[in-house]
């Protein structure tokens, strides 16, 4: 199911939108912004952390600078990508 929804948009050329959660209750920074986007475009799929109900595909990205694993959980639509919801856990998982 996952490859389904993936496969509907391109997730390095898509625009990616941040859920009013994401964006207000979370605290990013804008480096952690741009890590999050990046985990979206480059991090792997985390099965385990997805929804298969709500389709809510979950990504994972270790930033070495930051030493740090970003979890990012979004829902994917016809012309976007939003993101709910941004776990930050020191260290790499």
């Amino acid at each position: 199911w996952i490859k389904e929804v993936t496969n509907k948009l391109d997730r390095k050329r898509s625009q990616i939108l941040f859920s009013e959660h994401a964006a207000k209750d979370k605290n990013l920074s804008r480096e952690d912004v741009d890590n999050v986007i990046k985990t979206i475009q480059q991090g792997k799929i985390d099965e385990a952390n997805s929804d298969h109900e709500k389709e809510r595909i979950c990504f994972k990205n270790y930033s070495h600078e930051k030493t740090k694993t970003y979890f990012v959980i979004t829902e994917y639509y016809q012309d976007f990508i939003k993101i709910i919801t941004v776990i930050k856990k020191k260290g790499k998982y």
